[in-house]
């Protein structure tokens, strides 16, 4: 890619980051982000005061990675919302008879998201110090280590919805599209790992065939889940495995290229003048 059309998309995503840090929404999801985190902290403490100690090498970890994927699918919903809106006001069609191509539009988009994301990290970053001095917890240096493998991590949920978001026209069937492969992607995921943790003397026949169905569908999509990844970031930071550490950054960088190689020939092969369809 040239200088010229870096330049284009530098251009573009500096339009749309500017446009969402003058809104509300990314605002919004921190501060759910952080509700959400402060509930998993206080069930924790509440634990250590019940139980008197609590061994675990980095204790704000697993709430950040909460943090972190409400935060993720709010960027991949506003990346589909945007995509979608200006496919059906015909902007993205204007947008083409200048210098830009699917390839510049579509990682503007991504450059966008990714730049949100690493603004909301400041927040986390300041959020997780303050609980850690208030209730003495202490940050690790696996903790930072977690808020970098949350940028890759990231990266997978928001080309993701880059990706649905080339699917279809309609802001409002993007939306319903996106959330809709979500909850099934994730409904699979956690069906199944709860289904998997119950010995099978203990389920009745028709449970075990859902657990088997299950697995053999959970085999199937769990590469195509950006959730996937992100599990395997947690149980990678869980462990204290630098391998498995690296592994689900390269993964989460292989995932994040293909979706986003799809995304652009999709959007190439639907074009950009609005016309029926979905």
């Amino acid at each position: 890619m040239n200088a010229s059309r870096l330049g284009t998309v530098w251009v573009l995503a500096k339009r749309e980051i500017r446009s969402s840090l003058y809104g509300y929404g990314i605002y919004l999801a921190v501060l759910i982000s952080q509700v959400i985190a402060s509930f998993v902290l206080i069930n924790y403490l509440r634990a250590v005061t019940r139980d008197g100690m609590l061994i675990t090498a980095s204790p704000l970890a697993y709430p950040l990675f909460i943090a972190t994927a409400v935060c993720a699918i709010y960027l991949a919903l506003a990346a589909v919302t945007s995509i979608s809106r200006e496919k059906d006001m015909q902007t993205l069609e204007v947008l083409f008879y200048g210098p830009v191509d699917y390839v510049v539009y579509i990682l503007a988009k991504y450059i966008k998201g990714l730049l949100s994301y690493g603004f909301i990290v400041l927040f986390f970053a300041v959020y997780f110090a303050a609980v850690s001095m208030v209730c003495n917890l202490g940050i690790s240096a696996k903790f930072w280590g977690v808020i970098l493998l949350s940028l890759f991590l990231s990266s997978c949920v928001i080309t993701f919805g880059i990706f649905v978001s080339t699917l279809s026209r309609s802001v409002r069937t993007s939306v319903v599209l996106f959330l809709g492969i979500v909850g099934a992607l994730v409904a699979v995921q956690v069906i199944h790992g709860t289904l998997t943790q119950v010995e099978e003397a203990g389920l009745s026949l028709p449970v075990v065939y859902l657990r088997n169905t299950l697995g053999i569908i959970n085999s199937a999509v769990k590469w195509v889940s950006p959730f996937y990844y992100l599990n395997e970031g947690m149980e990678a930071v869980s462990i204290g495995s630098f391998t498995k550490y690296a592994l689900s950054g390269g993964a989460s960088l292989v995932y994040s290229a293909a979706a986003l190689l799809l995304s652009t020939l999709v959007l190439k092969r639907k074009g950009v003048r609005k016309s029926g369809g979905m």
